[in-house]
């Protein structure tokens, strides 16, 4: 029996596990960073389906969007507060969230569960009602 062939191929299978150890160790580096985009994309896929939600959502002859806009025309901003908690605390279980107002309130706040500036991923959603513009940002 000749060993040649066989020490050539122990040869090159050996040669092979470094090559395969440093692939490995790149193609694993990277994991923390496909992590990141992919729950920023989640939260802001979520932030903009809630306000649509809200733009469908017929609680009398306005939807949601258009009682919050009624409320804040009015000059009752606890009554849209309490409007939109409900709604939010219902579908956003456990988030943390801030709404709030642009055009007429100028960037106030209708209503937040937290504070949004120690946290590292947020995301917003943009919805638009008459001559309101809302903005909603979730973070985890």
């Amino acid at each position: 029996m000749d060993n040649k062939g066989f020490i050539f191929t122990l040869d090159a299978v050996l040669a092979l596990i470094p090559v395969f150890i440093v692939i490995m160790a790149l193609s694993s580096s990277n994991d923390g960073a496909l992590i990141q985009p992919s729950q920023q994309m989640r939260l802001s896929h979520q932030a903009q389906d809630t306000l649509d939600a809200m733009a469908q959502y017929q609680i009398s002859d306005l939807t949601l969007i258009g009682e919050i806009s009624k409320e804040l025309n009015e000059g009752d901003r606890n009554g849209a507060r309490d409007l939109a908690r409900e709604f939010l605390d219902e579908n956003l279980p456990g988030a943390k969230y801030k709404l709030i107002e642009l055009n007429q309130l100028n960037g106030a706040s209708i209503i937040s569960t937290g504070d949004m500036d120690d946290a590292q991923n947020v995301a917003v959603g943009t919805k638009s009602y008459g001559n309101h513009s809302f903005k909603l940002y979730l973070w985890d």
